[in-house]
C-alpha cells in the first residue's frame, strides 16, 4: 500500500514538478526570468524596464540580434554573467558598468563577473544563444534574463584631443588664463589632468562579531542574535583629488540581519542600499564608515535562490573593495537542504522507475507467501486425515 501511495506521489511530481519559492532575485535583468518563452524578454525590453534596453544598448546588443537567437544549452566556461546587484570582488573579476540612456546620462548600475563564480565551469546553463555584430557571442539566460557574453564591453573610444594653440605651464596645448591650467595637487611637475595625475581610490571593509568576543566575523559562524560590526575604509593613495560616492549594498547581508545602527547613513528600504553623503577626498586621505548588524532571531528558513545562489544560502555575502563572507548557523531544514543538494540527482523518472521495480519485488513476495500458506494448510489437512 505504501508503495502504491509512494508511485502516487511521484506522478504528481511529474506531471506537475515543484516550483522553487525563492525563484527571483533583485538581480535579475528580468524579475522571475523567462520561463522558456523569448517574449518575456522583449516586453521589458521594450518598455525599458529596469533601464533593460539601455544595458542591452550599453552592450551593443540590438534588437534584431535578440529577436534572431535560438534557445539552447551551453557551457559555463569562461562566459561573464551581468547583473542588477554586485556580489563580489574587484579581484576576483567582478567589473561596474555606469548605464546611459540614450541622451548619454548615467540611469542605472550593472555588473558583470565570471559565471563560474556562481556554478562550475562545467556546468549546462539554458537559454537564447546568438551573435551581435559588436559584442561577437551572447547569451539570455532563462532562468534570470540576465545577459552572458565573454569578452568584456570595449571601452568607448577616447574623446579627440583639443587642439589649441597655448601657453600654459603645466600644459602647453592649453592657454595661461585657462580654467585647467593646474598643477596636480600631489606633484606640481604635472598638469592636473595629466594621465598620471589620477586618483587611486581603496575600497576595503572589516567585519567583526562583537557578540563573540570581537572576532574576526569571516573565521566564526554567527548565531541567532549576534551583533556584526563592519567598517568601510575608502583611502585616496592618488595625487588626485576625487569625488567620491559611499554605498554600501547590504541586500545580501539583510537577509539573515536588520540593521541595528547605520552609522549615520541611510538606508534605502527598497533597494537595501546603505549610503552615506558624498565626499571629496585629498590625495593621501582616508575615512571610515563603521555600522551595526543584528543576525536575526529566529534565523529564517527560506529556501536558496533559483536565480540567485547567493540568497539564503546561510552566509552573508558584502562586498566593498573585498568581499566579507560570513557564515550562518541555519536551522535544521537550511541543513536538511543543502545535503539534499549535494545527493546525487535523481529526476522523477529515477524514482518511478525505482517504485516500480520495488514494488514487482514486493508483489512476488507477496504471492510467494500466499502459495506456501496454501500449501502448508493442504499439508496439514492431509496429515491429519491419515493421507499422509
Amino acid at each position: 500500500m505504501f508503495v502504491v501511495l509512494a508511485i502516487i506521489v511521484q506522478s504528481v511530481a511529474v506531471f506537475q514538478p515543484p516550483e522553487s519559492a525563492n525563484a527571483s532575485s533583485a538581480n535579475d535583468l528580468v524579475v522571475g526570468g523567462l520561463h522558456g518563452s523569448l517574449n518575456n524578454f522583449m516586453v521589458p525590453y521594450d518598455a525599458n524596464t529596469r533601464h533593460l534596453k539601455d544595458i542591452m544598448n550599453y552592450a551593443g546588443i540590438t534588437r534584431a540580434e535578440i529577436l534572431n537567437t535560438t534557445y539552447t544549452t551551453w557551457t559555463v566556461n569562461n562566459t561573464r554573467s551581468w547583473g542588477m546587484l554586485p556580489r563580489f570582488s574587484y579581484s576576483q573579476g567582478e567589473r561596474q558598468h555606469n548605464i546611459p540612456d540614450a541622451s548619454g546620462k548615467i540611469v542605472a548600475t550593472a555588473y558583470s563577473r565570471p559565471l563560474s563564480l556562481w556554478t562550475s565551469s562545467t556546468s549546462k546553463v539554458s537559454g537564447w544563444v546568438g551573435k551581435s555584430a559588436r559584442l561577437g557571442w551572447f547569451a539570455i539566460m532563462n532562468s534570470c534574463g540576465n545577459l552572458v557574453n565573454i569578452n568584456s564591453v570595449p571601452p568607448p573610444p577616447p574623446p579627440p584631443p583639443t587642439v589649441t594653440i597655448v601657453m600654459c605651464e603645466f600644459n602647453p596645448t592649453l592657454r595661461a588664463d585657462d580654467a585647467n591650467c593646474k598643477p596636480c595637487p600631489g606633484n606640481d611637475s604635472l598638469w592636473i589632468n595629466d594621465p598620471a595625475c589620477i586618483p587611486n581610490i581603496n575600497r576595503t571593509k572589516t567585519a567583526t562579531n562583537l557578540s563573540q568576543a570581537f572576532r574576526d566575523a569571516g573565521a566564526t559562524v554567527a548565531k541567532a542574535g549576534d551583533r556584526i560590526s563592519y567598517t568601510i575604509a575608502i583611502e585616496n593613495t592618488g595625487l588626485n583629488s576625487e569625488k567620491i560616492k559611499i554605498e554600501d549594498d547590504l541586500s545580501d547581508v539583510l537577509e539573515y540581519s536588520k540593521l541595528i545602527d547605520n552609522g549615520g547613513g541611510s538606508l534605502n528600504k527598497e533597494t537595501s542600499v546603505l549610503s552615506w553623503p558624498d565626499i571629496t577626498l585629498e590625495p593621501k586621505q582616508k575615512q571610515t564608515r563603521t555600522f551595526v548588524v543584528g543576525v536575526l532571531d529566529p534565523i529564517p528558513a527560506t529556501p536558496k535562490g533559483l536565480s540567485d545562489a547567493t540568497s539564503y544560502d546561510c552566509v552573508m555575502l558584502n562586498t566593498f573593495g573585498n568581499s566579507t563572507s560570513i557564515a550562518i548557523n541555519c536551522p535544521t531544514p537550511k541543513i536538511v537542504e543543502q545535503v539534499v543538494t549535494e545527493l546525487p540527482t535523481t529526476g522523477p523518472t529515477e524514482n518511478m522507475i525505482f517504485a516500480g521495480v520495488a514494488l514487482g519485488v514486493i508483489a512476488y513476495f507477496y504471492a510467494r507467501t500466499k502459495q506456501l500458506n496454501k500449501e502448508v494448510r493442504l499439508i496439514r489437512r492431509d496429515a491429519v486425515a491419515g493421507m499422509i
